[in-house]
């Protein structure tokens, strides 16, 4: 396994441990008392959070070949979707209460969307780029081994 594929598995196993310790501490919290005054379900909230803004990601699935322009439509569409259920679920759970953490938090939902876009980018390129350098090696090689033919 190459080191691109390594950290591809390490940053895989880190989302999925962190999806299931936020499930597993809202768990936890339902069976023992909180600390005085804090909801135990507001542990729930990463989970929750995560759970519902993978769903948008449906919008960019397609079984065909997407040109650049779609599924630049399709991000745009995904990251208003993302957008609406973040400040519906903040609005649900009553973390609307000032303009300034309404504000904090489209702008976080916009950075972190940018970030994870950026980091699959550059995954996804490194992958292409090591495809294209052992294609290139397979042709090197092939090239090699055919016998020059004189005419």
């Amino acid at each position: 396994m190459g080191f691109r594929n390594t950290v591809k598995k390490y940053i895989y196993d880190f989302l999925m441990i962190q999806a299931g310790i936020t499930l597993s501490i809202g768990v936890i919290s339902r069976i023992s008392p909180p600390p005085a005054g804090m909801d135990p379900d507001i542990l729930f909230m990463p989970f929750v959070y995560a759970f519902f803004c993978t769903l948008p990601s449906l919008v960019v699935y397609s079984r065909k070949e997407l040109s650049i322009k779609q599924m630049a439509v399709r991000k745009v569409i995904q990251f208003l979707l993302i957008e609406l259920t973040v400040i519906l679920i903040s609005y649900v759970i009553g973390a609307l209460q000032t303009p300034l953490i309404r504000t904090a938090i489209i702008i976080a939902v916009a950075v972190v969307y940018l970030l994870v876009n950026y980091f699959s980018y550059l995954i996804s390129k490194s992958d292409a780029d090591a495809m294209t350098q052992k294609i290139q090696h397979i042709k090197k090689q092939k090239k090699e081994r055919t016998p020059y033919v004189s005419a």
